[in-house]
């Protein structure tokens, strides 16, 4: 167990260290927004699946993971190592675990002094945050810390399993046809990821599946490809062919960011070489323009659940020519008011035998349950990164709950944390950064503080997205966070959990939870925006208060150790 040591003081901010093998991470204190916490530790509970369920589930999955042969034989001892999480572990968010105890059990009284030298030289050694004559000095509302310092052991500081991205085996040998796999070269694609490889068989054999791994592990050519080539090879066979308003693939999505970017994914295909038509239907854009484009012959359509509803109850959309429906961030749909309307309508008319694919990032237990509810023969491809942080992650810890003496409300909360992120911002300039914040005010004051920090906009460009804005501004704002800023220039998203939702940004150095996630799902998906691919990296700054603290450290250690965030088993950890 991890030795902490707490030592008082009255002096300046203070530093402290989570040193593991991905890094430093640092917990700089700031002030107190303590009645979220029990809010974010009671909103959701996840219990455990029955193993015996799961087991069935994912034999399938095992056996493509045993051909694959996707780690080596060290790699695989480390995870099983770091796989058998002790029963008191178990659920993530047990209310007993973190609150009433406050924090990890034996966490203060007996660190050794070797824990505590080592952690001074790892807080000497970084190059985070690295204290200067502009640093905590001079933070308004940062006069007086408490200082703590935790130490990590050597040994725990391997724990974290470091999965290669790429799959060992190769689009030939998966069955990708020659057409896709020139096409594929043409967009950089040389070898399918390791949740690309794993899918490929059960989704081109037209069985129903739940397709799940990390952000950014590449599900949604884990899906598209599969599907697209038996479309072809139905046409080829005279078994399928495009028709107007009837499309063969229907994607739903929970946002039209989401859509759009499923949309630029299709286009992207089609252009290298892959024959296919899609659309996109959504809100926010002309109704006509959408209604011409069904006219004409369609493969895929891409839509939100309430845009699909209005199509199919006024006869533009019909559904006897459907093969596979897919939902995309199926987590996140279920928390849209029209999508179980939207599934029950695709389960009531389209054909008995259209395939149906649940796409998703995380996977809590509620979710999962549903899932197996309606569709029980449902096959699990669930990736090796499920539930984990990226190995390329490095997550940083910033105490923001202020001194014992200060006056604690929501106020002194967003002063002392909007003192830390400008501490972040001054000392530690990145290309491009996302802030979390929870609700759509917050993200307007944070907008207005770094506007004043850079009142000229000489290094700082602020682009804010979030539900209050027209869907024009907001697909405006993500088009010019993707590019390429100028020399120079910071570019900033602050936004809402609508970011999270599966959009793809690349080249994210550094995420900012500035306000601290409401469940376990959105920690993941939130932190996942950075790091992303193959060997990506980056660093997502957690702020935490009150008793935030001892759950967003507990949440740290687990993804520094490997074991993945909810209490649902991954194909690579029941079947050792």
């Amino acid at each position: 167990m991890v030795g902490l040591l707490e030592i008082p003081t009255v002096l300046n901010p203070s530093v402290s260290v989570f040193s593991g093998r991905r890094g430093a991470r640092i917990v700089c204190d700031a002030a107190s927004q303590v009645s979220l916490a029990h809010e974010v530790v009671t909103k959701r509970s996840f219990g455990k699946l029955k193993v015996q369920r799961i087991r069935d589930l994912v034999k399938e999955s095992h056996r493509k993971k045993k051909l694959d042969n996707e780690l080596e034989d060290d790699q695989q001892k480390a995870e099983s190592t770091v796989s058998r999480v002790p029963s008191e572990e178990s659920n993530l968010l047990d209310e007993q675990s973190y609150i009433s105890t406050g924090g990890i059990k034996g966490d203060t009284s007996k660190a050794s002094s070797s824990n505590f030298q080592s952690a001074r030289r790892d807080v000497s050694s970084s190059k985070v945050l690295m204290t200067s004559s502009k640093g905590w000095h001079n933070v308004e509302a940062a006069n007086i810390y408490r200082s703590k310092v935790y130490g990590i052991s050597k040994k725990e500081q391997n724990l974290k399993p470091s999965n290669e991205f790429f799959s060992r085996m190769s689009f030939k040998e998966l069955g990708y046809s020659e057409n896709i796999i020139e096409s594929l070269k043409n967009l950089q694609y040389v070898r399918p990821s390791h949740i690309q490889a794993m899918a490929f068989t059960p989704v081109m054999g037209g069985k129903s599946c739940i397709v799940a791994d990390q952000s950014g592990s590449g599900k949604t050519l884990a899906y598209l490809i599969p599907l697209v080539q038996r479309l072809r090879q139905e046409e080829l066979e005279g078994s399928g062919k495009q028709a107007s308003q009837n499309p063969r693939v229907i994607i739903l999505v929970p946002t039209a960011e989401l859509a759009s970017q499923v949309l630029n994914n299709c286009r992207s295909l089609s252009k290298a070489g892959v024959r296919f038509r899609s659309m996109v239907a959504t809100g926010g854009f002309r109704q006509k323009t959408q209604l011409e484009g069904l006219r004409q012959e369609l493969d895929v359509l891409i839509a939100t659940p309430g845009r699909f509803l209005f199509l199919v109850k006024e006869g533009f959309l019909q559904l006897t020519n459907l093969r596979s429906v897919v939902l995309d961030e199926v987590d996140i749909l279920y928390n849209d008011e029209d999508f179980e309307l939207a599934l029950q309508s695709l389960v009531n008319s389209a054909p008995v035998t259209s395939q149906y694919l649940f796409v998703t990032a995380t996977l809590p237990v509620e979710i999962y349950n549903k899932l197996v509810e309606v569709f029980p023969d449902c096959q699990v491809v669930m990736g090796p990164g499920m539930h984990r942080t990226s190995p390329g992650l490095e997550e940083i810890l910033m105490d923001c709950s202020g001194d014992d003496k200060m006056e604690r409300n929501p106020d002194t909360a967003f002063q002392n944390k909007k003192n830390v992120l400008l501490q972040i911002v001054e000392q530690s300039p990145v290309t491009k950064t996302i802030i979390f914040c929870n609700k759509i005010e917050t993200c307007r004051k944070v907008e207005n503080a770094l506007k004043r920090f850079d009142r000229k906009e000489i290094c700082m460009k602020i682009l804010p997205f979030h539900s209050a804005l027209e869907q024009e501004s907001r697909l405006g704002n993500i088009k010019e966070f993707r590019s390429s800023p100028s020399v120079n220039i910071s570019m900033f998203l602050v936004c809402t959990d609508r970011a999270s939702r599966g959009i793809d940004f690349a080249g994210v150095d550094h995420v900012v939870l500035f306000d601290f996630p409401r469940d376990p799902s959105e920690y993941v998906r939130r932190v996942g925006r950075t790091a992303r691919g193959a060997g990506g990296k980056g660093k997502a700054f957690v702020f935490a208060v009150g008793k935030q603290v001892s759950l967003a450290r507990r949440i740290i250690e687990r993804n520094m150790k490997g074991h993945p965030l909810h209490d649902v088993p991954s194909a690579y950890e029941l079947m050792k």
